[in-house]
């Protein structure tokens, strides 16, 4: 019977209908609580619907059921880390990721990749909040202008979920909405810093790593980059020491050995210039 809720779930959610999938999903856990899978399929369907809280109790509750050294927990733990992120938790969320990464690594797992691009991605909101505060506490009106542009936000996003608790709008538009108005305030925020940089000469700029410097095992910016016959490049120290233990590459997992590694020159000219103007870099 619960394997029958779940069949009607993944048709609907196929469909695009995630507000019928849940439910079907939900009923299926009332009948089955220790199926792992139907924890999964509905932390997707809530990640389609931005239900970032629920999206984090269905992941925990899918790797409590898994065990959290199992590489079956590995989708759950890419699930849990983007709910920790929709919920402006980035530290978590790096953590969560780095370890689940490391153990796909180990296993050669199809989700390296995907956790690769999380870990990335908390990395980068970490060092986004850093800044944040960094260019606020130099100058104060940039302070209160942005704080302004968070708290409009936060108030369209509680009338919003007056009107969802109303019935009067249903949770695809609530969530497309809230996305929305983030993005119009992310837009504003970042005019504001432009304006900011231009009237100060350049002293209130943000500062930003390229992702195309990052390496992708470590997240550290890349000091000797070289490049696997599938066009990704890695730090040198971090890839030859993956590729000796495993045999093949992080992301494919078609099989090379180190001699397969070829040094990328203009990529490592790159990181050289960058690191050179940016010293603050090192520490990203």
């Amino acid at each position: 019977m619960a394997q029958d809720l779940k069949a009607k779930g993944n048709q609907l959610f196929k469909q695009g209908d995630y507000v019928g999938a849940e439910d079907f999903y939900s009923q299926a856990i009332l009948k089955d609580p220790h199926d792992p899978t139907f924890f999964t399929n509905r932390a997707i369907t809530r990640i389609k619907l931005e239900k970032w809280e629920d999206v984090e109790h269905d992941a925990r509750a899918a790797i409590g059921i898994y065990g959290l050294k199992n590489t079956a927990s590995l989708k759950s733990s890419f699930y849990l880390s983007q709910a920790l992120l929709g919920l402006q938790r980035p530290q978590e969320a790096y953590d969560v990721a780095v370890d689940a990464y490391q153990l796909s690594l180990s296993e050669k797992s199809a989700q390296t990749e995907n956790l690769s691009r999380i870990v990335l991605r908390a990395k980068q909101q970490i060092w986004a909040a850093k800044e944040t505060a960094r260019l606020r506490e130099m100058n104060e009106t940039l302070k209160g202008v942005e704080v302004l542009v968070e708290k409009d936000l936060e108030r369209s996003i509680s009338e919003l979920k007056e009107q969802l608790d109303a019935g009067e709008i249903g949770e695809i538009g609530f969530g497309e909405d809230c996305k929305g108005l983030r993005e119009d305030a992310e837009k504003m925020i970042r005019d504001v810093r432009e304006a900011f940089r231009i009237a100060s000469k350049g002293d209130v700029q943000e500062r930003v790593v390229p992702d195309h410097l990052i390496d992708g095992i470590t997240f550290e910016v890349m000091h000797d980059p070289v490049i696997t016959p599938s066009g990704t490049s890695f730090d040198r120290i971090g890839i030859v020491k993956y590729v000796e233990k495993s045999g093949v590459d992080p992301l494919t997992r078609v099989a090379m050995t180190v001699k397969d590694l070829r040094p990328n020159y203009a990529l490592k000219a790159a990181c050289e210039e960058f690191l050179t103007s940016n010293g603050w870099a090192v520490d990203w």
